[in-house]
């Protein structure tokens, strides 16, 4: 084998967010700072401090899950996005057990919320020579890597995005659980970027989980109450879903109605759930996608002022927001040349994105284009 490169790009969330996983309509825009991975020949699979025979490979790509998790658990956090890609891959049949040492380098900051971890996936199945493969399957054996190997409960829109977006242009993104339509460009003279809120954001943490759990028990609530089942979150009633109560504990809910249908998440007794508000959000934000690439396909900028303001006060109610997000968008909307501004990605900080004129924000430092 000789050397081979990958790489992908960081992602901006114009609209949709975590509605992801309610199966919404989202629209993503890629960074033009890229994350590369180069695998060179070696014997073994190497990572960093940790190298595989091909053995070791065969044997964990063949454990269950949690199985998988715990045996990769000793070896440092970072090496679990590229060797969770290589074992998925395996697993699947995608590629031969890959006899390569892995090196990363990368222009997208990390823990901002512009999909670092979706970038360095993409690019590391891309290096191991599944780019070939139609994007979809790959951006979906990505997600799998996360959802199952690293143990983050993502929806699939990042790695669509980093694997099948275009510079400059909106890609919607139909939740459903993937289908694309054609990138539309940002209108000349406008730009989207990200000003990162000095607040750290995982996916992976408590804010998340929760926000995305109260969702599905929204979902199981509605759906005993009108008799039938929904396959997606944002297909929910709204008017349904205003009947819901505000918070339910963990408890309360589990004797009442059991678990969910989402299985990346459990239902904790001891916790209390933002169950309208993020419930609302999937059904809500699918309207706003919908509204918002219609404006985008017009070439009309103009309703996306009042869309982003709704999503951004929807990551509050669901406790997604963050002061520092808060503070970034109100500093961003006094600025001439700012349509809209709003919490992205899995929000609880990171970054906040913006629909700007063209060099509106050139002043402030650190910006993600």
């Amino acid at each position: 084998m000789v050397s081979s490169t990958g790489s992908a790009p960081g992602r901006l969330d114009l609209l949709g967010g975590v509605a992801d996983y309610s199966g919404a309509l989202v629209l993503e825009v890629p960074t033009r700072l890229t994350t590369t991975v180069v695998a060179e020949p070696a014997d073994a699979l190497a990572v960093g401090p940790v190298e595989l025979t091909v053995a070791d490979v065969h044997a964990l790509a063949a454990l269950p899950y949690p199985a998988l998790r715990a045996a990769l658990a000793p070896f440092p956090r970072w090496t679990h996005y590229l060797l969770g890609v290589a074992m998925v891959l395996v697993r699947h049949g995608e590629i031969d057990v890959p006899q390569v040492r892995l090196s990363v380098s990368s222009e997208v900051p990390q823990s901002v919320g512009v999909s670092s971890s979706a970038a360095l996936e993409v690019a590391t199945a891309r290096a191991l020579g599944a780019g070939v493969i139609d994007p979809l399957r790959l951006a979906s054996r990505c997600q799998e890597a996360e959802n199952q190997v690293v143990g983050a409960p993502c929806g699939i829109m990042d790695q669509i995005v980093v694997a099948m977006g275009r510079a400059g242009a909106a890609l919607p993104i139909l939740c459903r659980p993937a289908s694309v339509e054609a990138p539309v460009p940002v209108p000349d003279g406008y730009e989207i970027v990200g000003w990162p809120t000095g607040a750290e954001h995982d996916v992976s943490g408590d804010p998340y989980r929760c926000a995305r759990t109260a969702a599905f028990m929204g979902k199981r609530i509605v759906e005993e109450r009108v008799g039938r089942r929904a396959s997606w979150v944002s297909e929910l009633p709204a008017d349904e879903v205003t009947h819901l109560p505000v918070e339910l504990d963990g408890a309360t809910y589990l004797d009442q109605w059991r678990g969910t249908d989402d299985p990346l998440t459990t239902v904790d007794p001891d916790s209390v759930y933002p169950v309208r508000a993020a419930t609302a959000f999937g059904v809500e934000e699918h309207q706003r996608g919908e509204q918002a690439l219609a404006a985008l396909v017009a070439g009309d900028l103009g309703p996306l002022g009042d869309l982003m303001g709704a999503s951004h006060a929807g990551y509050d109610a669901m406790g997604l927001g963050h002061p520092a997000a808060t503070a970034v968008v109100r500093d961003a909307l006094g600025r001439p040349g700012v349509v809209g501004a709003r919490s992205s990605g899995g929000g609880s900080g990171g970054t906040v994105v913006v629909v700007c004129e063209r060099d509106a924000l050139d002043g402030v430092p650190g910006l993600i284009r």
